[in-house]
């Protein structure tokens, strides 16, 4: 019983393998594949799943060289209103939105000429109707 879970282990890690490796080839720049082109790796990965897998892992793909010893000690962030660059997208954006709601609200003062423009006119006619003597409905 052990040994068969250990076998069926043992073969999802080796599927597992193979599928990253075709993913990771797959994904992989052009500019960063060593030896043969990026089809005959997936190819040689197809055909011989583990060998062809971890030719790809070890050799296939060129590695970011390591430039310092030691542990790697992260770039301070930098507070986004000390970003020159996210102020000036920020300010942007600020002037996009004001445009906007100036389009807006220069739209929504003509619609609203034009409703008190035909509402003048209709009362008009209203009251001109009244004038000939006609009842019209009120408004």
């Amino acid at each position: 019983m052990i040994r068969a879970m250990m076998i069926i282990g043992g073969g999802a890690l080796l599927v597992a393998l193979i599928i990253y490796a075709l993913i990771d080839c797959g994904r992989t720049d052009r500019s960063q594949v060593r030896g043969v082109p990026k089809p005959a790796w997936i190819l040689l990965i197809i055909i011989f799943p583990v060998i062809g897998a971890l030719l790809w892992l070890f050799l296939g793909k060129q590695r970011k060289p390591s430039t310092s010893f030691g542990p790697v000690t992260p770039q301070p962030r930098q507070a986004p209103d000390d970003d020159a660059e996210y102020l000036k997208f920020l300010d942007a954006r600020a002037k996009r939105e004001a445009e906007s709601r100036r389009r807006e609200e220069e739209r929504e003062a003509e619609l609203n000429a034009q409703l008190d423009e035909e509402l003048r006119k209709m009362r008009q006619q209203r009251h001109n109707k009244n004038e000939e003597g006609e009842n019209p409905p009120s408004l």
